[in-house]
């Protein structure tokens, strides 16, 4: 069995000093089933199995206590069959507020979660937003940016504040769930422990902590092809290869490929593909696309990639739209976090 590295989690389990001092409180964990340890075991299983009825409840994001949860859904409380604990949602679906006056008191909450490495990735804003209203200790586990350390996009505008756009980092931040939770250590206490802060993508299998990211192809095109969630270009939802494909109808996708090969990306080639989405955008409509596939190891600006890709829509396919949100926004706006980006995809 492939073995993952080491990371906060296991450093923890591994701490008899810790793991005795929280034996004696009341703990909460934030996770969900696709956050594994090393050996390949759920975190909070396996952190149960270490302090016992100490710990009282599992915390979960979006996407749920499984992890499979299709985007956007709202996430029902559950209890867990294996251990009997509370499950409590954290996610109330779209941009809601969730109930935090649901979760029972609380001495330690640990948090254990896999992030992507863009702001609309909404584990760490979901995390942020309940630290601010949570007044016990708190341990970040953490985990690597699967994206290294590179920081790309634009800054968050106040304005454009929404769960997909809560914290105060670059669009591509760079940093690790710790480093982008740091900024509450003056509120309350919290406790990094610290890991390996940057993948190296390929090195093992990669665990998907969520359901369309299946693959490190997927991770890697995800800063480029996220952008497509604000458009009426499918990202490749619904089909085998999500945030690898992308495609709608009547799009010229011979033409698409064209250009897409002769930018100056190295390590990523486009071909032309037709698919039939099952759910999301153009379900059960023929759709005209790309394929991506990134060579092993390339060094590639996914981002500035995505950019271009963007703008060649606009140009090109010639039934484009922004989508819309209510209050006369445009989800860009929402998943960007400003509408800056998208006023300069329209002047190019």
């Amino acid at each position: 069995m492939d073995v993952l590295p080491a990371v906060g989690i296991d450093i923890l389990l591994q701490d008899p000093h810790a793991l005795n001092t929280l034996s004696k409180q009341r703990v909460g964990i934030v996770t969900n089933k696709c956050t594994l340890t090393k050996d390949r075991i759920p975190s909070a299983y396996a952190l149960y199995s270490k302090i016992g009825e100490a710990l009282k409840c599992i915390l979960t994001p979006e996407h749920g206590w499984s992890g499979v949860i299709a985007e956007g859904v709202k996430v029902a409380d559950e209890v867990d069959s294996e251990t009997g604990l509370p499950v409590f949602s954290l996610y109330e679906g779209g941009i809601k507020h969730f109930d935090v006056l649901k979760v029972p008191p609380l001495d330690t909450l640990i948090i254990d979660l896999q992030d992507i490495g863009l702001r609309c990735y909404t584990y760490a804003a979901t995390c942020a937003k309940f630290l601010e209203r949570y007044e016990g200790e708190v341990i970040v586990c953490d985990r690597p940016n699967p994206l290294g350390p590179q920081q790309k996009g634009p800054d968050l505008d106040p304005a454009y504040r929404s769960l997909l756009a809560y914290l105060d980092v670059p669009f591509q931040h760079g940093k690790t769930m710790g480093g982008l939770l740091s900024h509450f250590k003056e509120k309350l206490p919290l406790k990094i422990i610290d890991c390996e802060p940057y993948h190296k993508p390929y090195a093992y299998v990669w665990q998907p902590p969520s359901p369309n990211l299946p693959s490190w192809q997927s991770v890697l095109l995800y800063p480029a092809l996220v952008m497509l969630e604000g458009v009426n270009v499918s990202e490749g939802r619904g089909t085998p290869f999500p945030f690898t494909s992308l495609g709608a109808p009547d799009l010229d996708h011979k033409e698409l490929v064209d250009f897409l090969n002769q930018l100056p990306y190295e390590g990523v080639v486009a071909s032309p593909i037709t698919f039939v989405p099952e759910r999301s955008k153009w379900m059960g409509k023929e759709c005209q696309g790309v394929r991506l596939v990134l060579e092993e190891g390339a060094a590639f600006d996914a981002f500035s990639y995505g950019t271009d890709l963007l703008r060649f829509l606009r140009r090109q396919y010639t039934a484009f739209e922004w989508l819309p949100m209510p209050k006369e926004r445009y989800f860009i706006d929402a998943l960007m976090g400003t509408d800056s980006f998208r006023q300069e995809v329209e002047r190019a």
